[in-house]
């Protein structure tokens, strides 16, 4: 198996345990958490093979799968091949869906040069009001940011997970997490609060979560980055390398 989809694997494991229902259909299926239906990243269509499928099929696909759970207003399909996403994403821009474009990093090298902030591990306890505040940044709706707390902690409770943190001012000013299962190591969710950014705390945590992800016995540690803005200029530098790329096309509610 190729670590882009080892890297999968481990991704869809995690969805998988953090849903409340998986919904076969033609292309693939439909992922649904009831109690998150805010979170898009627990309620989407994921599409195994498009075969020959056009965007107006998938998108009628995922609007028949998704009608099923009211309270899901978004609808978004889940594409893993970047072949496939480049044909049909004129179509989805056509019917008004916004593509949203990723590249899959796995650790293969050294970095540039070393941190030199400390980082801590915390509990889960010790972060929820930091995730809150660094949802803050893109979502004003409180019930929203209530959600995304909940869908970390789903998380720490679906995959072997560890929280770091980089303190200053006297609380959490960046954190990450690390997710393990099958000798292989994701960190995901990197976010420095906005007051405390350009100061290397996001170098300090990746390297130290990857190096942890190392000690614990991963012999692939991935993170994954969007493919359109400049953070992952930054984990190449930190020893990441480009496996592969996928796409996303989402529709929010109108």
């Amino acid at each position: 198996m190729r670590d882009f989809e080892r890297a999968f694997a481990l991704m869809d494991r995690i969805d998988e345990r953090v849903a409340d229902r998986i919904d076969p259909t033609p292309h693939g299926e439909l992922v649904v958490s009831r109690r998150l239906f805010h979170v898009h990243d627990e309620n989407f269509l994921r599409v195994r093979d498009p075969a020959d499928a056009g965007a107006e099929e998938l998108a009628a696909e995922a609007e028949a799968a998704h009608g099923r759970y009211p309270e899901v207003r978004h609808r978004r399909v889940n594409l893993r091949g970047a072949e496939a996403s480049e044909r049909l994403e004129p179509g989805f821009r056509a019917l008004g869906w916004a593509p949203q474009r990723f590249v899959l990093m796995a650790r293969r090298r050294g970095p540039d040069r070393e941190a030199e902030v400390p980082v801590r591990e915390l509990d889960e306890s010790a972060l929820r009001s930091a995730w809150a505040e660094g949802s803050r940044s893109f979502v004003a709706d409180g019930a929203v940011i209530e959600q995304i707390v909940a869908h970390h902690l789903a998380i720490g409770h679906a995959v072997p997970t560890r929280y770091f943190a980089v303190e200053a001012a006297g609380g959490v000013a960046a954190y990450c997490e690390l997710y393990s299962w099958d000798g292989v190591g994701q960190v995901e969710n990197v976010v420095t609060l906005p007051q405390f950014r350009n100061r290397g705390f996001a170098r300090a945590l990746v390297l130290h979560a990857t190096e942890e992800s190392r000690a614990g016995g991963n012999d692939l540690t991935f993170l994954v980055a969007d493919a359109d803005d400049w953070p992952y200029r930054l984990y190449e530098k930190l020893g990441f390398e480009i496996e592969g790329r996928y796409t996303r096309f989402l529709r929010n509610p109108r």
